[in-house]
């Protein structure tokens, strides 16, 4: 991702800056995780929603070590299955897995929601593979209709091995040598702060980063999309770029248009 990012903003004329504040953590083989794997082959599970790629990438790989891969694609043939956006549904085709309900653009939590508003849920046992951690709005919603709802995670996010090109970026924003930060998932700004609070430099960074900065600041903080501006806008980050659509290319190109208004 951080090569496909950087050549998208060096064709626009930009000079890339790859500071990752994320770590992909695979739980394995959990018991949770195995519990569901036995669940869905023994037709315990009615309705299952995959949130993520790399959850649900994750979650076929223990069924391929437990050796229930082929019990579990079976499986998922007679339930209802759910994509959340384009990235696990492309892991569910990758393996031939038919996809019943996915929501439109932007994808977020009441898009989804909102998709599958016609899905009798009514004593249901519905799985959902967690977003790297919980989404409570989703399975509240889900028991509210009448589904008995559990949420596994796959994986999680941890901090960097290296936090050192992390720390150093903060450097340089403090010393106003970056011109634009781009968040392009909602986990990265409570690691970002984490590993500035270690460094004891979070107070400096949230002064730059702040909704309502006291000076005008050359800084453009830039959004993905909905999910990661909520989370922005919680943490006291502005947001001076959202692409109209979630996607990689488009904040690239909504970036290039804000600092380079007139090409």
């Amino acid at each position: 991702m951080l090569s496909e990012m950087g050549a998208l903003i060096e064709r626009h004329g930009g000079i890339p800056y790859p500071a990752p504040v994320l770590q992909e953590v695979h739980l394995g083989d959990t018991p949770e995780v195995i519990g569901l794997v036995d669940d869905i082959c023994n037709g315990k599970v009615q309705v299952m929603v995959f949130q993520t790629g790399v959850g649900s990438k994750a979650l076929f790989d223990s069924a391929a070590s437990l050796g229930k891969e082929s019990q579990v694609l079976d499986a998922l043939a007679g339930i209802t299955v759910i994509a959340r956006s384009p990235k696990p549904a492309a892991i569910l085709r990758r393996q031939k897995v038919r996809i019943d309900h996915m929501p439109p653009e932007p994808f977020t939590s009441p898009d989804l929601i909102a998709a599958i508003e016609g899905l009798d849920l009514t004593g249901k046992n519905v799985a959902v593979q967690a977003y790297g951690g919980p989404n409570s709005l989703l399975t509240q919603t889900l028991q509210k209709r009448g589904a008995t709802v559990r949420e596994v995670s796959t994986y999680t996010w941890g901090l960097p091995e290296d936090v050192t090109p992390v720390l150093g970026m903060i450097d340089d924003l403090e010393k106003g040598n970056i011109d634009a930060l781009a968040f392009t998932s909602q986990p990265q700004i409570g690691n970002l702060m984490t590993i500035a609070a270690q460094a004891g430099k979070e107070d400096s960074l949230r002064d730059l980063l702040a909704q309502e900065p006291v000076d005008a600041k050359p800084l453009v903080v830039a959004s993905i999309g909905p999910v990661c501006t909520k989370r922005m806008i919680a943490a006291g980050i502005r947001i001076d770029v959202e692409p109209e659509h979630p996607h990689m290319g488009n904040l690239i190109l909504a970036l290039a248009e804000r600092l380079n208004p007139d090409q």
